[in-house]
């Protein structure tokens, strides 16, 4: 998919911007908090889901009577060369409304998983050291991308949980119906688990061999840990995966709290480097060597497996490396469409083919 142009109103600091992009290499460089990273949030939702946690009200410009934000970004898809599609995103104190050539959808996360991209934010650093939802969310994200029935699993076995907890923290709880949540929570944690395990073993052929060579030699490991069935899952016997889960539930008084109650929200991931653990030992170098890598997989499992390349998001990731880093991330994103942002645009003087924008106080300048 090649993004267009975007034009952005009333978003954040983004008082009004109109941007033609390159098919290759955008860099978006300038000072901390000018509104590069901005420009990057108005492009994923566009997408499908802001890499923020965000509330209506805040994306709004401060020290304004704006009342709502507009963005719109037309885009090429590979497949379908000369059709140019649109997306519009409206989005006030009271609702949000999105379009697809003028064709409205129920809510804007439907477009999740329509549209191919990988996003590095400074926040993935803390996908290896933070807590294990963080990991959890990371392969239920990529899972969704590929497969939007995921988004479903997800969805109705969170519900089937809250409910099962309710239900126990009742003084009457009812025994008939912890059982029918407790079909729910089975059914779809057998579903959950089996999409994270999945695309978790696509990540590990292409990530730990990239930060093999990344690293100069350090060999990374990535394991599923299953609450339930541990590290080792056959998912081809879905009766005894069934009544194993069954039993785990039942083997515990969950006492109406999710975090006793087994099950797929309490699985982690657990990355070794040379057999240690990457959680407790890893380096920040290390740490950021395994996002990128993680990052590069994904790209790689999208063009595998969607005959496409992805549209991708890079925010501030090649600050901190060193050149010949910096090369080797960007060859590997050569036939995408890449969005950069950095403080330094000296970072880039090398490379061919780019597009450069400086960015002050939310207005983006064309440079040579």
């Amino acid at each position: 998919m090649i993004l267009k142009n975007i034009e952005v109103e009333n978003f954040r600091n983004i008082e009004r911007a109109e941007l033609t992009f390159a098919s290759g290499v955008n860099v978006f460089y300038g000072d901390n908090a000018q509104g590069k990273t901005n420009l990057l949030e108005a492009v994923a939702l566009c997408l499908g889901k802001s890499f923020r946690n965000i509330r209506r009200g805040e994306i709004l410009p401060l020290n304004t009577t704006a009342r709502k934000v507009k963005i719109r970004l037309c885009y090429e898809s590979e497949k379908i060369v000369g059709k140019i599609n649109m997306i519009t995103y409206e989005c006030d104190y009271d609702r949000v409304l999105v379009k697809i050539n003028d064709i409205p959808l129920k809510k804007a996360s439907d477009l999740y998983g329509e549209f191919k991209y990988v996003i590095f934010i400074p926040d993935n650093l803390n996908l290896i050291k933070g807590y294990p939802d963080n990991r959890r969310q990371y392969l239920d994200n990529i899972a969704i991308m590929q497969n939007k029935s995921h988004r479903k699993f997800l969805s109705e076995y969170n519900a089937a949980l809250r409910h099962r907890c309710a239900t126990h923290f009742n003084e009457c709880s009812d025994r008939e119906l912890i059982a029918v949540w407790d079909d729910i929570l089975i059914k779809q944690g057998i579903n959950l688990t089996y999409g994270r395990y999945k695309y978790l073993e696509l990540i590990r052929q292409y990530a730990c061999k990239i930060y093999n060579e990344l690293s100069g030699g350090e060999i990374l490991e990535a394991t599923y840990n299953s609450n339930v069935f541990g590290e080792v899952v056959d998912f081809t016997e879905t009766n005894i995966l069934y009544d194993k889960y069954k039993q785990k539930l039942h083997s515990v008084n969950s006492e109406g709290q999710s975090s006793k109650t087994p099950g797929a929200h309490l699985d982690d991931v657990i990355f070794t480097i040379d057999g240690n653990s990457a959680r407790k030992y890893a380096s920040q170098g290390q740490l950021r060597s395994i996002a990128i890598s993680l990052k590069l997989a994904e790209a790689q499992i999208i063009r595998d497996f969607n005959r496409e390349n992805s549209v991708v998001l890079l925010d501030e990731v090649l600050g901190e490396l060193d050149e010949k880093r910096r090369h080797y991330v960007i060859q590997h994103f050569v036939d995408s469409q890449v969005f950069i942002t950095s403080c330094n645009c000296n970072d880039f003087g090398n490379m061919e083919n780019i597009r450069l924008w400086s960015v002050e106080n939310g207005v983006f300048t064309p440079r040579q």
